[in-house]
């Protein structure tokens, strides 16, 4: 391939029997160049949304580990006033106001994996724009190679 590209180059390779002129030598080399970084680029963005993925994936799996000890932690808060309540205890207002406090981060936790899915859906359709970018242009450099031939 590398032979092929180097007699392009200097003109000794010609499939249609005509002197290649310094000038398409240059616009191949270019493309040729171009189509290198594109191919870089979509390797890198590949990678870069695999990561994403697997930072999603995480962030369910401690969220879900997370609603699991909430959900413990309320039942024994339930107990807890169940029992002081038939003892005529004080501490309704304590429980009361600890089961509001878990409310709001189990909110809190909720509006943040919120935020994370639409980063995501963001980061999904930029992905997407430049893919599509990218193709276009690695189809603009294929037919110019395949022109200059």
């Amino acid at each position: 391939m590398f032979l092929f590209f180097t007699g392009l180059v200097t003109g000794q390779v010609n499939l249609q029997n005509k002197p290649l002129t310094k000038a398409d030598a240059q616009v191949f080399s270019k493309a040729e160049t171009e189509y290198q970084q594109v191919q870089k680029e979509l390797l890198q963005l590949e990678q870069q949304k695999k990561q994403l993925l697997a930072m999603m994936s995480a962030y369910d799996e401690k969220q879900k580990k997370l609603i699991v000890r909430v959900e413990k932690l309320e039942t024994s808060y339930d107990n807890i006033n169940n029992k002081q309540a038939a003892a005529g205890g004080n501490y309704q207002n304590q429980l009361l106001n600890a089961t509001k406090q878990m409310q709001e981060t189990q909110m809190s936790f909720n509006l943040q994996y919120l935020q994370l899915q639409n980063q995501m859906q963001h980061e999904n359709r930029s992905y997407t724009a430049i893919s599509n970018i990218m193709k276009t242009k690695h189809d603009t450099v294929k037919n110019s190679i395949s022109n200059v031939r």
